[in-house]
């Protein structure tokens, strides 16, 4: 199988969109639709495979919202300037919980990720020097795809932030570690990242934000960690019907119409090349790798070219 340069920076963009849900207050107000956060960024995608740097602006907004059992969800996009190859769809609760996402390639296609239990959008809410842990898995149910993740969250002394969008006296510190596991066919590949937090509730969200990158080893190919930080830049509130998508639909209230939030869906396979280019992020990474450390080994005495997977269509 051979992948295109496109198919495997698609692939390395999802497991930063799986690490979105890690860790706003929950005791803070609700979110409104028009809210805009607009980030200066610095390093790679936060959660990224590749630790290439992209720089440029990191951008929230909350698009839209639609009532789950008489309670509010949110729909809130995020995409980055310098990387418009992919956005994510945030599905957030009353509780501001996250319970699912969706990744969005530049070609208006996309996949629904859910979790088992909801975790926290952005941070819980916490006293000084309280520590709670969350676990869950990440699903996809078409093709099956599982992610065990468990978090801990801890709330640090408060701090004086100063960003381009001004100073935020008592920020509401938080340090989050996650450990993950990519269970996939042939292997389990552990991941781990580190978050510091700071929220501000006149915001109604972050100001700064300080992603770690644990690095990664499978077999003889490693890949390096790295750090990430993004620093408030503006935050404003504009008027519902002049928002605009980063990417995708055109219709803000488009993602709550395609699905169903909260509950597992099924992604059509109408154009299976194209739902296949988000799931490599297990299957290509690991192919590749068992290539690269038997560089050697001929094609047809492989056992991995009998793959299911490998029958799939070249994605390029």
């Amino acid at each position: 199988m051979v992948y295109s340069n496109r198919t495997r920076r698609t692939a390395a963009l999802l497991l930063g969109f799986i690490a979105i849900g890690s860790a706003v207050a929950g005791a803070a107000e609700q979110f409104q639709v028009g809210q805009r956060w607009v980030f200066e960024h610095k390093g790679p995608r936060p959660g990224s495979m590749e630790p290439d740097a992209i720089d440029g602006q990191r951008i929230r907004q909350v698009l839209s919202t639609a009532l789950e059992q008489d309670k509010p969800t949110w729909v809130i996009e995020e995409g980055f300037t310098n990387d418009p190859n992919a956005t994510s769809l945030l599905y957030v609760d009353h509780e501001r919980q996250l319970t699912a996402f969706d990744v969005e390639n530049d070609q208006g296609q996309a996949v629904t990720f859910v979790y088992d239990t909801p975790q926290p959008y952005q941070v819980p809410f916490l006293e000084p020097g309280q520590e709670k842990t969350y676990e869950t898995t990440l699903r996809l149910s078409a093709p099956k795809f599982a992610m065990p993740t468990t978090s801990v969250i801890k709330r640090l002394p408060d701090e004086t932030i100063v960003t381009p969008a001004g100073e935020f006296v008592n920020c509401q510190h938080y340090h989050t570690t996650t450990k993950s596991t990519m269970n996939i066919k042939i292997a389990k590949i552990p991941v781990t990242d580190e978050r510091d937090q700071w929220y501000h509730p006149s915001v109604n969200g972050l100001v700064k934000e300080v992603y770690r990158k644990g690095p990664i080893k499978f077999l003889a190919w490693s890949c390096e960690g790295y750090t990430s930080t993004s620093v408030l830049a503006s935050y404003d509130v504009v008027d519902a019907e002049a928002i605009t998508r980063l990417a995708g639909p055109t219709d803000p209230n488009a993602p709550m119409g395609r699905s169903t939030v909260g509950k597992s869906k099924t992604p059509s396979t109408g154009n299976r090349a194209g739902w296949f280019v988000f799931i490599l992020i297990a299957v290509a990474t690991v192919l590749l790798l068992r290539r690269r450390v038997r560089p050697n080994t001929p094609a047809q005495s492989d056992p991995v070219e009998n793959d299911p997977v490998e029958s799939e269509s070249p994605v390029s």
